[in-house]
């Protein structure tokens, strides 16, 4: 599935908002849990912020999965 850059940047964007990161910190290859530390509630967080920049509903679920990465939320949102 291909995601365009505008929604890989704006989920970037959102991920090093919740992360308290800079975004140039964040890589579309960091998987959410394991390499940026979140955890569920900021993950759902993500799911939220996502929803609201996309206008559809976002299942929190897929972006709480073991090695979800940034881009596999940018893919999820691009699908949605």
């Amino acid at each position: 599935m291909s995601t365009d850059t505008s929604t890989l940047a704006c989920v970037l964007r959102i991920v090093a908002v919740v992360a308290d990161r800079p975004v140039e910190a964040v890589q579309p290859e960091q998987r959410l849990l394991e390499d940026l530390g979140l955890d569920s509630l900021q993950i759902t967080e993500i799911a939220q912020k996502i929803e609201n920049e996309v206008g559809r509903p976002i299942d929190d679920d897929l972006l709480n999965a073991d090695g979800a990465t940034v881009a596999r939320c940018a893919e999820i949102a691009a699908a949605a």
